[in-house]
C-alpha cells in the first residue's frame, strides 16, 4: 500500500476500523514506513536452511556455530560505534546504510561455496544489524516523543517487532519448499523483498531529539557506558539481557541441527520456523496488552521462566512433539523484549538512547560469541538435545536478576 499512495493516511484517520491508527493519531509517516520496511525485511527465505547450507559446505556443526560466533564478534566490535553513530550523524542515515548493507551480506551468502564468503557473509550481516538494531528503538521513541505520544511506545514497538517475525513465517513457509530445489535458491530470492525495504527507509523523515554538540564516538561511547554503571535498573536489564541473547539466540541459530537430530524431514523446517516467528510475533502484539494488565516486571519474569522450562521438555520428548515444545517459547520471547525495551528507555536521555540500547545489545552478541562454540562443541561431544538442555538450564538466571527489576509503568 505504502508504495502506490503518497498520502495513505488520511484515508487511514477516517477509516473507523483502524482503531489503533486512529487512537496515535500521528501525523508523521515514519512508524508506518518502519512497519511496512519491517515486513520485507523479514521476507528472508533462506532462515530455516541456513545451518543446512553452511553444513553443506563446512561439514561439521562446530564450524557451522564458527560462522555463528564471528558474526556475533564482529556485531561485539561494531554495535557501540554505530549506536553512537546514529546519535551524533542521524538515525535515518545509519537506518538507510544498514538496509544497503544487508543486500551486500546476502550476495556474499548467495555466492557462498567457501569458508571465506561465508565469513564475508557474516561481517557485513553483523554490521548491518549492528547500525540497526538500537537505532530502530531509538528512532521510533523519538517519532514518537516528537509528538508527545510516547505513552504508546510499548504498543508501537511490539507491533514493529510483531511485523518481521509475521514477515518471517510467511518466507519460512516458502523457503521450506524452494530448498526442494536447492539451498541457495531461496537466498537469491530474498534479495528482492531486501531491496524493497531499502527504497522504504529512503523515505522516512529524521525525527527531532536532542542532540550531543561534539561529534566525538568515543566521547561518547564512554559518557553512555557511565551512566549505565551509575544506574542499578539499566545495569540489571543489561546484564539479563546478556544470558537470555547469549543461549537464546544461540539455541535458535542451532535449530535446524536439533531438528535433524529429531528426524524431522527438511520439507517441515519452513512450516516450524513458520510456526516459531508467528508465535513470537503474536508475543510482540501482545505485550502492551498483558504488561498492562499483570505489569512489566510480572510479565518480564513470568516469560522468563516459563520459556526455559518448555526448552527442556522439548530435549526430553520425541519427534514432533519435542518440535511442539521447542516453537511454544517463542512466544514468550516476543512477550518480553518490548517491556525490556521500554524500561530501559525509560531510564535514559534521547541524546544516548541509541548507544546506550546498542552497549545492551553488544553484551548479547558478546554472550553468543563467546557460548555459541561452546554449544556447538557440547553437540558435537554428546548430542544437540544435550547442548541445548544446558542452553536452557543458563537461561533460568537471568529470572533472579528480574527479581531485582523496579517496575516502572
Amino acid at each position: 500500500m505504502f508504495l502506490y499512495l503518497k498520502k495513505p493516511f488520511p484515508y487511514i484517520w477516517k477509516n473507523k476500523k483502524m482503531k489503533f491508527f486512529n487512537e496515535m493519531g500521528l501525523k508523521s509517516r515514519n512508524i508506518y514506513l518502519i512497519y511496512a520496511s519491517m515486513i520485507a525485511g523479514g521476507l528472508l527465505f533462506f532462515l530455516p536452511i541456513l545451518a543446512l547450507y553452511f553444513e553443506e559446505t563446512l561439514f561439521t556443526a562446530t564450524n557451522v556455530a564458527l560462522i555463528f560466533s564471528i558474526e556475533a564478534i564482529a556485531m561485539v566490535l561494531f554495535e557501540v560505534p554505530t549506536g553512537a553513530i546514529a546519535d551524533l550523524f542521524g538515525r535515518k542515515k545509519t537506518l538507510v546504510l544498514a538496509n544497503f548493507v544487508v543486500l551486500i551480506a546476502v550476495s556474499f551468502l548467495y555466492i557462498g561455496g567457501s569458508m571465506l564468503m561465508f565469513i564475508l557473509f557474516a561481517i557485513f550481516n553483523s554490521f548491518a544489524r549492528a547500525l540497526s538494531s538500537g537505532t530502530y528503538n531509538a528512532f521510533i521513541y523519538d517519532s514518537l516523543k516528537e509528538e508527545n505520544k510516547e505513552k504508546y511506545y510499548k504498543k508501537v514497538i511490539g507491533t514493529f517487532h510483531a511485523l518481521w517475525p509475521l514477515g518471517a513465517s510467511i518466507g519460512s513457509i516458502i523457503g521450506g519448499y524452494l530448498a526442494k530445489v536447492s539451498l541457495s535458491f531461496p537466498i537469491g530470492l530474498s534479495l528482492i523483498p531486501l531491496f524493497v525495504a531499502f527504497i522504504l527507509t529512503l523515505k522516512l523523515k529524521e525525527p527531532d531529539y536532542e542532540k550531543e554538540e561534539h561529534r566525538n564516538i568515543l566521547k561518547h561511547m564512554f559518557e553512555s557506558s557511565k551512566l549505565i554503571l551509575k544506574n542499578k535498573q539499566l545495569i540489571l536489564l543489561v546484564i539479563g539481557g546478556f544470558l537470555l541473547l547469549a543461549f537464546g539466540e544461540t539455541v535458535h541459530l542451532l535449530s535446524p541441527l536439533f531438528f535433524k537430530f529429531k528426524e524431522i524431514p527438511i520439507m517441515f523446517f519452513g512450516w516450524i520456523m513458520a510456526f516459531v516467528f508467528g508465535l513470537s510475533s503474536l508475543g510482540y502484539y501482545l505485550s502492551h496488552t498483558v504488561s498492562e494488565k499483570i505489569g512489566n516486571k510480572t510479565t518480564l519474569i513470568a516469560s522468563v521462566i516459563i520459556a526455559p522450562i518448555l526448552l527442556i521438555i522439548a530435549t526430553l520428548t520425541t519427534k514432533f512433539t519435542s518440535i511442539l515444545f521447542f516453537i511454544i517459547p517463542s512466544f514468550f520471547f516476543g512477550l518480553r523484549n518490548p517491556v525490556r525495551s521500554h524500561l530501559l528507555n525509560v531510564e535514559v536521555p534521547s541524546s544516548k538512547r541509541a548507544t546506550i540500547i546498542s552497549i545492551s545489545n553488544f553484551l548479547g552478541q558478546l554472550g553468543v560469541a563467546i557460548f555459541a562454540p561452546f554449544i556447538g562443541y557440547f553437540a558435537e561431544l554428546y548430542t544437540i538435545n544435550t547442548a541445548f538442555m544446558i542452553s536452557a538450564i543458563f537461561m533460568f538466571s537471568a529470572t533472579i536478576l528480574f527479581f531485582f527489576v523496579k517496575n516502572r509503568e
